[in-house]
């Protein structure tokens, strides 16, 4: 079991005598995820261990199974292949956001229906593919106005005042975002850690695998705040 193979390894994510690590290991994650969480949980284990490469690729969409194309993902949703041994890792928390300018010029929503009345700010659809973050799933009969395939795109829109944007908490909370509607529009969704099954013995894969538990569990907070 993958738990069983972390466990053994979190004296290695610490770097207290373990062996130095070294090849490549390559990890995919969304890009916001990627760089909040992920980044930081990377870097902690290239510290401990210089001669490991790692490669991390960020991107929001299906979770491609071509042979070179990760070791380890972080997957929004639940995927589902023999070909992967998965975990939950957490639960995150989308929320509506805008800035102070844009609700000074065209009010702030004060009921469920009143958002359809405003541009929004998400992804675009025909391009994601990813079914947890279809927004017709959560916000029925809204359709973005302003969409782009990064995360950080949608904040910094929805920081210019186009719209109102569907935004993780973890990343508009370190802004002067104001929150819209928290009580009523709470879209929560699952992120998985998935490993393709040979590389399950690798202990590079199952530190690092270590390290985004450790780093997700000591920053439970802004993933789900409340």
């Amino acid at each position: 079991m993958i738990e069983e193979a972390v466990d053994r390894v979190v004296d290695t994510v610490e770097g207290q005598d373990s062996p130095s690590l070294h090849g490549t290991v390559r990890v995919s994650a969304p890009d916001g995820f990627g760089t909040a969480f992920a980044t930081p949980a990377l870097v902690r284990v290239r510290r401990h261990h210089p001669q490991l490469q790692v490669e991390l690729i960020t991107a929001t969409r299906q979770l491609a199974l071509r042979p070179s194309g990760f070791d380890l993902a972080v997957v929004i949703g639940v995927p589902s292949s023999s070909r992967l041994v998965t975990e939950h890792l957490t639960d995150y928390t989308l929320g509506l956001y805008a800035c102070d300018d844009y609700l000074a010029k065209y009010g702030r929503p004060k009921s469920l229906a009143e958002p359809r009345e405003h541009p929004l700010i998400f992804y675009i659809e025909s391009v994601l593919q990813v079914g947890d973050l279809d927004i017709e799933r959560h916000l029925p009969g809204m359709a973005p106005a302003f969409s782009s395939t990064n995360v950080f795109a949608q904040l910094e829109a929805t920081r210019q005042g186009a719209g109102i944007g569907v935004l993780p908490a973890f990343l508009a909370q370190r802004t002067q975002l104001r929150r819209l509607l928290p009580d009523e529009i709470d879209i929560r969704l699952p992120v998985t850690l998935a490993v393709r099954r040979e590389a399950v013995t690798h202990a590079a894969v199952r530190t690092l695998w270590a390290a985004l538990l450790q780093e997700v569990a000591e920053r439970a907070d802004e993933l789900l705040p409340e």
